[in-house]
């Protein structure tokens, strides 16, 4: 059984952002995905501002 993949999310200084665990099944809702995606990145806008 494959275990996916892995998407790791860092700043700019290489500071762990948020990690991902992607299967397969997780990747055929692609809207799902990009909507936590845009969650973490405007999380991280935020705290830079």
């Amino acid at each position: 059984m494959k275990q996916g993949y892995r998407l790791v999310v860092v700043d700019k200084d290489g500071v762990l952002v948020s990690e991902f665990q992607l299967t397969d099944t997780a990747l055929g809702q692609p809207e799902a995905f990009v909507a936590r995606l845009r969650d973490a990145i405007e999380s991280v806008e935020e705290e830079e501002s």
